[in-house]
């Protein structure tokens, strides 16, 4: 089972577990959230992260979801991507985090593969309703 990482600002990723328990019932196992915050150093951040994916790595990788590409948390998480075994994606959104649990016994490539097809998927223009009583 892959786990999954989310590095983000603040209560970001501590919202959408609290979303995650709403809509599934529970916690899924190996989910782990980790908050930057403007005091976060990034140094003692990467050292503590480095023991977080040791315990999250159970033999089938990690995925890190962080929230905006460029920013504190990803630039983190950027350092802790190992090629084939700890990924990251960012643009963390609910959708994502969701299908991420949804295919957490995949291999990691496909959980990737899957989590950026959703995320996009999920983004769209909402159109006014159509009002079909009349």
């Amino acid at each position: 089972m892959v786990g999954i990482l989310i590095i983000s600002h603040d209560q970001l990723g501590v919202s959408l577990i609290d979303c995650v328990v709403h809509i599934l019932g529970e916690c899924p196992p190996l989910l782990f959230n980790h908050i930057i915050s403007a005091t976060t150093n990034p140094d003692e951040a990467v050292a503590k992260l480095q023991v977080t994916l040791q315990q999250l790595d159970q033999g089938d990788g990690v995925l890190i979801l962080t929230d905006i590409l460029g920013a504190t948390p990803a630039n983190i998480a950027s350092r802790l991507v190992q090629n084939g075994h700890i990924a990251c994606i960012a643009g963390l959104n609910l959708p994502m985090l969701l299908r991420a649990i949804q295919y957490q016994n995949s291999p990691l490539p496909q959980i990737i593969d899957k989590v950026l097809t959703g995320a996009r998927a999920s983004i769209l223009q909402i159109s006014p309703a159509t009002d079909h009583a009349h």
